[in-house]
């Protein structure tokens, strides 16, 4: 079985970041589902680079890229390039963001999970993450 890592993002990688990120099946999990363009994407990152609060790296399987793993004020995602899911690729991966969590100081980590991503709230439950809260809303038109 190939080894499942973490390296930081390089500048290089923000395409491949954003090429996850529009997906269409991955924009159904995010809360923001539009189409990112390119500006849009390294304006963000760029503004990221000052935030002590955001931490993103590349999960590698071997030595190919499998997908992205982000903190954003203790908020995770993760993000598994469709042909490496089904293999433990996220769980693997979520593990080894608490061991840099913990480097970091970070004390606490969410998983926000939209209600249909199944697959996303089995990886936070496998890894002893506990539901704490259901969040509604409703847009008035």
């Amino acid at each position: 079985m190939l080894k499942v890592s973490l390296r930081k993002v390089l500048r290089s990688d923000w395409d491949y970041i954003l090429k996850l990120r529009n997906v269409s099946k991955f924009r159904t999990f995010f809360y923001d589902q539009h189409t990112i363009t390119k500006k849009e994407h390294y304006k963000y990152l760029q503004q990221q680079k000052n935030n002590k609060h955001f931490f993103n790296w590349i999960i590698c399987y071997g030595n190919t890229n499998a997908g992205y793993l982000r903190v954003l004020d203790n908020d995770v995602s993760i993000i598994i390039d469709a042909k490496y899911q089904n293999k433990g690729i996220g769980s693997k991966a979520l593990r080894l963001l608490e061991n840099e969590a913990k480097k970091l100081g970070i004390k606490k980590l969410i998983g926000r999970v939209m209600i249909h991503n199944k697959k996303s709230a089995r990886i936070f439950e496998r890894n002893g993450y506990k539901l704490i809260m259901y969040w509604y809303e409703k847009k008035i038109t």
